[in-house]
């Protein structure tokens, strides 16, 4: 097998402008390959810590540390290693930060050297990575998942909260095509809605800016006014809801819970838990809406349950925030019964076989998964990857524009070439 020779990191700029770590990796066998550490901004307090530098440059918010305990300390250990020991690579990886939450190293070195490695045995068996990463999970799980398709999309269009018109609490509103089309007539689906309500906005004059996922940012007053314009699109374009197409929504409820509240403008005084739960109950109904992404704030299990049971017949209730790649979150959700879906990233957890347990263990409990880019997020487009090897229920790259986002969904084009899936 080949070895490694050489690994070097440097600091680059992801999508939103803040610094990220880029490693790459030389095998004696001449094969090449890099990884870019993607980065979230709505960041659940359960997830593993990224490393920055403090100080003034770039805000506080530069890798350099990262970068040299790569060059440093890291790479040159790895030399004469075998990439495609990828458990024994990661494990070693985790015990070099002594760390509970990798707050001493970072997850996002740890992370970009644990993609280095499934990226150069892939490279070195010569072949694709989501190949390479199927195989890897029977190995690590002893448990075999044909590729037998390409996961749906759930593709944002508007953004509000934390990631865009902050009259909109809700984070993401996102439209779900019919999980029986093909994947090719999914992306076609999306990208014709997407710009249908481009021009539904601007005949509102609501604006067409877009946030940092490329979903819209308009000047809209309330959830429900978001909620309106995607159907008025999505009729113009003669899509029945509900049947060619569903709604979905991440919520990020942390974000708007106070004082034991939830507090929206859609309704003129703060709501309890159970009147919030009531309140989503109807535009579940009225929307046709098939994905709520954490929809409670994420301490109160008792209330994931109610939701859990009140809606989740219809409509899948994903944790993100609410598990943020805790095994021991997970398993209690699923004892519980507080969700029906878990939504999955990168740097939620240290490592990649990390992610490959938590996968298993949501899929012996026929959880449906959602493998989701970061805010943060380059043209490294391993995650598409890394749904189609897993079998992911659905894919969240967010929408179909800018090009760190397009990259992912270009990506799931070639392989369902490749599988002859079209």
């Amino acid at each position: 097998m080949a070895k490694i020779k050489k690994i070097s990191a440097r600091q680059i700029l992801d999508s939103q402008g803040h610094p990220t770590i880029e490693a790459h990796m030389v095998l004696d066998s001449g094969h090449e390959v890099t990884a870019v550490s993607p980065s979230g901004q709505s960041l659940g307090k359960y997830e593993a810590l990224e490393l920055r530098d403090g100080g003034s440059a770039y805000e506080g918010l530069g890798v350099t540390k990262g970068v040299s305990y790569i060059n440093d300390l890291i790479g040159p250990k790895l030399i004469g290693a075998d990439p495609s020991t990828q458990v024994e690579i990661d494990e070693w990886l985790k015990k070099a930060d002594t760390t509970q939450n990798t707050s001493q190293l970072g997850v996002n070195t740890i992370m970009t050297v644990s993609q280095l490695a499934a990226k150069a045995a892939a490279a070195a068996q010569s072949c694709e990575p989501y190949v390479y990463l199927n195989n890897l999970y029977t190995i690590t799980t002893s448990k075999k998942i044909p590729i037998e398709k390409i996961p749906s999309l759930i593709v944002t269009v508007i953004n509000g909260g934390k990631h865009g018109n902050k009259n909109l609490e809700f984070q993401e509103f996102q439209i779900i095509p019919a999980t029986s089309y093909s994947y090719s007539h999914s992306l076609e689906f999306a990208v014709e809605s997407y710009h249908n309500l481009r021009k539904v906005l601007s005949y509102r004059n609501a604006g067409i800016s877009v946030s940092d996922e490329g979903g819209f940012v308009p000047n809209l007053l309330t959830n429900i006014d978001a909620l309106e314009v995607i159907k008025e699109s999505l009729m113009q374009c003669k899509k029945k809801l509900g049947v060619d197409v569903h709604i979905g929504l991440d919520m990020a409820a942390s974000q708007y819970f106070s004082g034991g509240k939830y507090i929206i403008k859609d309704r003129p005084q703060p709501l309890s838990t159970q009147e919030y739960i009531d309140y989503l109950a109807i535009i579940v109904k009225e929307y046709s809406i098939l994905f709520l992404e954490d929809p409670l704030e994420q301490e109160n299990f008792a209330a994931w349950e109610s939701i859990n049971e009140k809606l989740g017949t219809g409509t899948y209730i994903a944790g993100d925030d609410f598990i943020a790649g805790k095994k021991e979150r997970l398993v209690k959700a699923i004892s519980d019964k507080d969700c029906s879906a878990v939504v999955i990233k990168f740097n939620q957890v240290a490592t990649i076989t990390d992610i490959l347990e938590l996968v298993a263990q949501a899929k012996e409990s026929n959880m449906k998964i959602v493998f989701s880019h970061r805010l943060g997020e380059s043209n490294d487009s391993i995650i598409a990857d890394f749904a189609v090897a897993i079998q992911s229920d659905f894919v969240k790259f967010g929408a179909p524009v800018r090009g760190e986002r397009v990259a992912k969904y270009n990506r799931l084009l070639a392989i369902e070439k490749e599988l002859h899936m079209t």
